[in-house]
């Protein structure tokens, strides 16, 4: 059931009811009215009878008394009255009437009482007064009024005929107006869904509007608008990605063709085919190592488990890659420096693999005669590592890639075999967030530095963990 069709009935069934409880509202207003006037006429004619017989002479019978009470009654064909002595006996009566309490035992002298009843399907309004003993005569007279409600009943019955026309032809014509304006009012979704229909593989810069929609859906439309937002910048990493590994494995792949077309062109001795063998070894490494940090970033984004989770003194693991990176320094002339002190819970060998990315990143990229600072800074629940190095900044609008796969400042992607894959620091966030931490970079002109993220090590949370030191 569509969402218009939902919300016309809903808006009809409120309708039928609002108006049903009117069309009650009204019977039961105009009945009562009909009732207060029977019973404020009964109680204007019970006052006439009584001002009558006051005046009563002897015989009630025959006296002019009579006479006026019959052209009492016989202006209206609707009214019945009698008189009655507490003993019983009937002093006048203009037709036939059984009032339900006339019993002289129930009547309290001067009290009136009113009754409504039916009587073979007729309905009936009636009054009862027993006249106190010096009122009218002394043995006291009980005077009964009764009023006939068939008029009111045709009425009634052709005003709720009429009132159900009213009401059902009402309730068609709000059920069309609640058709065109749930049909009006739900328009911006349907420009949403026509919005929605063009975004495609090829059109992913497709917004939907926020401006012309209501207010009840505008935050649905801008959380609509961010999870395409994030699917755009998804899709555009994506394609880059598949470009950047096509280039990647391009590249050796290449190498390796051309060398060994070369070496078939002609014969050559032991030793040149060695040399190529290992050229190309080299190559087959390089690829090696790219297929296997891409095993280990597929494992990362499905939930990379730790081999194992020990304490690690991160200032002795620095200064054990220190020792690693120091010819390599020295070629470069690039000085190490190390400071503070701090410990963590996790693999000694993937924290040892994320450090020296980020090492080796800062001696690849400093220039000759300056220094790589590494900074532990241990906190209540954090410590924090920072690899700091002078060199040429990183643009603010690359910073946010720079953790992408395969993703070089350098747009021409032209670099020397002893550089990197692109993995590197893609790697790193992966391990930083296995251990439930994170990296981030911030570069400015005077410095680079890569800042890792890891929770601090507790001898109270951790008093198992065997120390890796």
């Amino acid at each position: 059931m569509s969402l218009t069709l939902r919300l016309t009935l809903l808006f009809s069934l409120v309708s039928v009811c609002i108006l049903a409880l009117l069309g009650l509202l009204i019977q039961r207003s105009v009945d009562s009215h009909f009732a207060a006037g029977d019973f404020a006429e009964l109680d204007d004619k019970v006052d006439q009878v009584v001002a009558l017989l006051a005046e009563r002479p002897e015989t009630l019978s025959i006296t002019t008394q009579t006479k006026a009470l019959d052209e009492l009654v016989t202006s209206h064909s609707y009214l019945t009255l009698r008189v009655d002595s507490t003993s019983g006996e009937t002093l006048f009566a203009s037709g036939p009437l059984s009032f339900p309490f006339t019993d002289s035992q129930t009547l309290s002298p001067g009290k009136r009482y009113r009754a409504e009843w039916t009587l073979q399907g007729t309905g009936y309004r009636g009054m009862a007064l027993q006249l106190p003993e010096d009122t009218s005569a002394s043995s006291g007279l009980i005077i009964t009024g009764m009023i006939e409600t068939t008029r009111h009943a045709q009425f009634m019955q052709a005003f709720a005929t009429q009132l159900f026309a009213f009401m059902l032809l009402a309730t068609l014509l709000s059920t069309l107006l609640g058709w065109l304006a749930v049909r009006k009012g739900l328009a911006p979704l349907r420009l949403i869904k026509a919005r929605a229909r063009a975004v495609t593989a090829e059109r992913l810069d497709e917004r939907l509007p926020l401006a012309s929609v209501p207010t009840e859906i505008a935050d649905l439309v801008h959380e609509l608008n961010q999870m395409l937002d994030r699917l755009e910048e998804s899709f555009n990493r994506l394609n880059h990605f598949s470009s950047d590994i096509a280039h990647e494995l391009r590249t050796p792949l290449s190498n390796l063709m051309t060398q060994t077309q070369v070496s078939l062109t002609q014969s050559r001795s032991q030793a040149e085919y060695l040399d190529i063998l290992a050229s190309n070894l080299e190559e087959f490494e390089r690829l090696s190592r790219m297929i296997a940090d891409m095993l280990f970033l597929a494992k990362a984004e499905n939930g990379l488990q730790l081999p194992s989770t020990d304490r690690v003194d991160l200032a002795q693991e620095v200064a054990k890659l220190f020792e690693f990176y120091e010819a390599l320094a020295e070629d470069r002339q690039v000085s190490l420096s190390q400071h503070g002190q701090g410990a963590t819970c996790g693999d000694r060998l993937m924290l040892d693999r994320a450090l020296g990315n980020l090492i080796s990143n800062a001696v690849r990229h400093t220039p000759s005669g300056e220094q790589i600072r590494v900074e532990i800074d241990s906190r209540e629940d954090s410590v924090r590592v920072s690899v700091c190095n002078q060199g040429h900044p990183i643009a603010p609008d690359e910073q946010r890639y720079i953790f992408d796969r395969f993703y070089r400042c350098d747009p021409a992607r032209s670099h020397g075999l002893s550089e990197g894959t692109g993995l590197g620091l893609p790697i790193t966030r992966a391990i930083a967030r296995a251990h439930g931490g994170d990296v981030s970079v911030c570069s400015t002109h005077e410095e680079t530095c890569f800042t890792l993220l890891l929770p601090v090590y507790s001898p109270e949370q951790h008093p198992d963990l065997r120390r890796s030191d």
